[in-house]
């Protein structure tokens, strides 16, 4: 029998192509986002246990963070409010410990991808978590712990962003996810709660963080005050004695407050109604091909020829130095969000009607997060191929067929993580209605954006004076 000897660097690259295409046979080629489309049809359906089914027939993984927030949000929209909580806990302490980064999972993404590390999420997406568990105590009858989850809400974001931030070596990059830290629907969200429980203080505080956050990031949500809100920070404000922070306010921002207020309440209470509608953007798959020159040999290591390789990704880059070889990577980007066909709801009684006004944009948020990540993104993308190439390169030195297998299989691995929470709207709005003290009947009128009426439903709310009713709804198609 002829025994073929194999040196020990020419077995390491063939443990390397066997791990490879291991990992290639069990993950397929399909992007996290294609092969989960299907969940937003059960979901959209309303067909919520086969939706939770699906999710848990995916369990475990790099991706178990995300089974714990779909089901969260799935148990959520379909009324098992203490389930729902559970998942979300089990979601918030995952989320916690996979910030402590694993040694060996990012040796790993190094050799295949990003895929082989667990998702840890996003921080506009762990900051909706206490927002949907402030709902579910809501529901509950619990608005005590619905409003220390509001509070939890923007202290998620801030401490989600910080930790990123930390990761992020380029000082463009940390500047702009720096923009992402705040939202103003959390902070508005929580002042309505702590106004609704008499907290007048914290109530007024949240209202101000929350203008402030509208005012400052307008450019990244496109989104100015809502009206309500102008309201709610000059009535709770000159109510509370804060009557010189709130001429400050609107000496700064005359246009946060509206021409005519209602600062004095006669008896009543009010119906805040928050609408989820359309699904958020989520994040698709595009191949680059990167040159390889011949004057890269240059560089003192990897990470410097690597972010050599970040600047060959800008536009408009350029060089007329002979290109040796051809990089193929591949990289996350945002792909198109669903909107739909409700954008905003009227309600109506015999009392009065309001109409909503758009409160957040978490598309929008995720194609800014992406954004800010790009540069370290790429950093590691380009340093990983270019551990493929040295591979390649390497075996192909001792055997020309074998480098040619090697570099087919690092082709065949790239893949981009394109993990996302696919089952969040894409938008939020909100309505504010006073009413007198009594029961009414509030007719809800789901409006297109030409304002339309394209469906209705009745709520009957029971209204006492001083007293909130909070309702949530999603508009699926």
């Amino acid at each position: 029998m002829l025994r073929v000897r194999r040196s020990r660097a020419e077995l390491k690259l063939l443990g390397l192509a066997a791990a490879v295409a291991a990992t290639v046979l069990t993950t397929g080629c399909a992007t996290y986002v294609a092969s989960n489309v299907e969940l937003r049809t059960m979901v959209e359906d309303g067909d919520w246990q086969r939706a939770l089914d699906r999710i848990d027939a995916r369990e475990g993984g790099t991706d178990h963070l995300l089974e714990l927030l779909q089901r969260g949000h799935v148990l959520h929209y379909a009324g098992r409010f203490d389930e729902s909580n559970v998942a979300f806990q089990q979601a918030e302490d995952l989320a916690a410990s996979l910030y402590t980064r694993s040694i060996s999972q990012q040796a790993a993404s190094l050799i295949v991808n990003d895929l082989t590390i667990d998702y840890r999420g996003k921080p506009f997406e762990l900051a909706m978590v206490p927002f949907y568990r402030a709902f579910n105590y809501l529901s509950l009858g619990d608005p005590d712990a619905a409003q220390v989850e509001a509070r939890k809400a923007t202290l998620a974001l801030a401490d989600a962003v910080e930790a990123t931030i930390r990761e992020i070596r380029r000082p463009e990059d940390r500047a702009a996810a720096r923009k992402l830290q705040d939202s103003g629907l959390l902070h508005w969200f929580a002042g309505m709660l702590f106004e609704s429980e008499g907290n007048a203080n914290d109530a007024f505080v949240a209202y101000r963080n929350a203008a402030r956050a509208y005012l400052a990031g307008g450019a990244l949500t496109g989104l100015s005050p809502p009206t309500a809100l102008g309201r709610d920070l000059e009535r709770i404000g000159l109510a509370a004695g804060f009557r010189t922070e709130v001429d400050e306010l609107r000496a700064e921002s005359p246009g946060l407050f509206p021409p005519t207020t209602d600062a004095a309440h006669g008896p009543g209470g009010e119906v805040v109604f928050v609408l989820e509608s359309g699904w958020i953007a989520p994040r698709d798959q595009v191949m680059l091909n990167i040159p390889i020159l011949a004057t890269d040999r240059g560089y003192a290591s990897d990470e410097d020829w690597a972010w050599g390789l970040v600047d060959r990704a800008s536009p408009g880059w350029h060089s007329s130095v002979r290109i040796d070889y051809w990089l193929t990577v591949a990289v996350p980007t945002m792909g198109q969000a669903a909107a739909g066909p409700v954008t905003a709801v009227r309600l109506s009684s015999a009392a009065g009607s309001a109409a909503s006004q758009p409160a957040d944009d978490l598309s929008r948020r995720a194609a800014a997060t992406l954004d800010s990540e790009r540069g370290q993104i790429l950093f590691k993308t380009f340093l990983r191929a270019l551990v493929k190439y040295s591979a390649s390169q390497a075996a192909g030195n001792e055997d020309p067929t074998f480098g040619a297998i090697v570099n087919l299989l690092g082709v065949i691995s790239e893949r981009a993580d394109t993990r996302c929470w696919l089952t969040l709207p894409d938008r939020l709005a909100v309505a504010r209605l006073r009413l007198p003290p009594g029961r009414h009947e509030v007719e809800i009128g789901y409006l297109d954006a030409s304002g339309r009426e394209v469906h209705s439903e009745t709520e009957t709310v029971e209204i006492t004076d001083g007293g909130w009713v909070f309702i949530n709804r999603r508009s699926f198609s």
